[in-house]
């Protein structure tokens, strides 16, 4: 395991993560910290855990919105594919048909 010192509203953490993800984690944060500070830019006064709960729930909306057009995504895929295999099935049997005659 890996380990990365990260800061969050100025509190410093020690995160373990697995070898080779320290940027991706990295990363992570970063945007984290960015969200945290578009909140906290707003006109309204919030406290920290406010701050940090909005951060994760938009978060958490945005994963959900993108598990949904993924699921969305293979699905049309899922029926192109069948498609193309009732339609090659279809061009199969035609020509099997006409090797019989």
């Amino acid at each position: 395991m890996a380990h990365i010192d990260i800061s969050i509203l100025g509190q410093q953490y020690k995160i373990s993560c697995p070898e080779g993800e320290e940027l991706t984690l990295q990363n992570s944060v970063d945007q984290f910290n960015e969200r945290i500070r578009d909140i906290k830019s707003s006109p309204r006064t919030l406290r920290n855990e406010q701050v940090i709960v909005l951060a994760a729930l938009n978060f958490c909306h945005e994963l959900s919105m993108e598990k949904k057009q993924h699921k969305e995504h293979v699905e049309k895929l899922d029926q192109r594919i069948q498609k193309i295999n009732d339609s090659i099935d279809l061009r199969l049997a035609k020509t099997s048909n006409k090797n019989r005659h």
